[in-house]
């Protein structure tokens, strides 16, 4: 049988009923919202079933809230036998991967989660970062513009060919937006983000942070996790604290995760979580994997009957 991925979106996929029927037709993932609920201080379910949209999207909400509907929907899939031989996520979906892979209890997974969204939150309380994705350049000229713009603006995630996005402080992100429009950019796209994640602007927060990655309880990983920040596959529990830390302040190498999977015989992934926006990407970086979603019960009992 043909190896297969979960995969995970992440902060900019959550949307209002995300999880919601999902939690109605199992009874254990209705349970883990209960236990997100208790953990949290407030009903996770009543904020993705009810949001609003606009508290939903903030950082401190969206990171726990998101993390649990993907940690719902993974842990249907493996009681009913649907276990994968990977798994990798994209920027916070890479929770829900290593979730997937056994590498903490959903307890500890939340309340890493829910710290790095808290400390990512309040990372630029003045509103200095910002973050843009360019649409038709390759990541050469992207780099080439970030440096002659000055200041702090980097390439935070290459997510396909021809499409990356740059993050740092506004007045050197538009600088660089400049460039790239003048350089043959077919869009400078301005994100409605709350900082510049994945920057150097995000160094308190990762400070910070790796305090509670070195509390928690992190396992070896039951299944090779591939990670944003080396784009290789990733067991040891060590290496995989010190993953979760600078993946903070690391870009999201999607594209190349994507490519070594696929050469290391992965040809199907199940997009875990709202949306398909993974599935997209894939599409322009690889025609080696098929992607299948997972984002409702209705799906959710599509990949189980397939299986079956």
């Amino acid at each position: 049988m043909a190896k297969f991925a979960f995969i995970y979106p992440g902060q900019g996929s959550q949307t209002v009923g995300m999880g919601v029927s999902v939690a109605e037709a199992f009874p254990e993932a209705s349970d883990l919202f209960r236990r997100a609920s208790g953990l949290a201080g407030y009903d996770v379910l009543a904020l993705c079933a009810e949001g609003p949209q606009e508290k939903l999207s903030r950082t401190l909400y969206t990171q726990p809230a998101l993390f649990t509907v993907e940690a719902a929907v993974t842990g249907v899939l493996k009681k009913r036998g649907v276990v994968p031989a990977a798994a990798a996520g994209h920027s916070l979906g890479e929770y829900g991967a290593w979730y997937a892979a056994g590498v903490y209890s959903f307890e500890d997974g939340f309340a890493l989660v829910s710290e790095r969204g808290r400390l990512m939150d309040s990372a630029d309380p003045d509103g200095k970062g910002a973050m843009a994705a360019v649409i038709g350049l390759d990541e050469d000229v992207v780099r080439t513009a970030c440096d002659e713009a000055g200041g702090t603006v980097v390439v935070a995630n290459l997510n396909s060919p021809g499409q990356l996005v740059i993050s740092g402080e506004k007045p050197a992100v538009e600088r660089a937006g400049l460039l790239l429009k003048e350089r043959g950019a077919k869009r400078v796209l301005p994100l409605p983000v709350s900082g510049a994640f994945h920057s150097p602007l995000m160094e308190p927060a990762r400070e910070a942070f790796a305090s509670a990655v070195a509390a928690a309880n992190v396992r070896n990983a039951e299944i090779p996790v591939y990670s944003n920040v080396t784009a290789s596959p990733v067991t040891e529990a060590e290496e995989i604290r010190k993953l979760m830390i600078f993946q903070m302040t690391s870009p999201v190498r999607w594209i190349e995760t994507v490519r070594n999977m696929a050469g290391n015989g992965i040809v199907n992934a199940l997009e875990i979580g709202p949306g398909n926006v993974l599935a997209g990407l894939i599409k322009r970086i690889s025609d080696a994997v098929t992607v299948t979603g997972a984002a409702d019960s209705v799906r959710v009992e599509e990949v189980l009957n397939d299986e079956a």
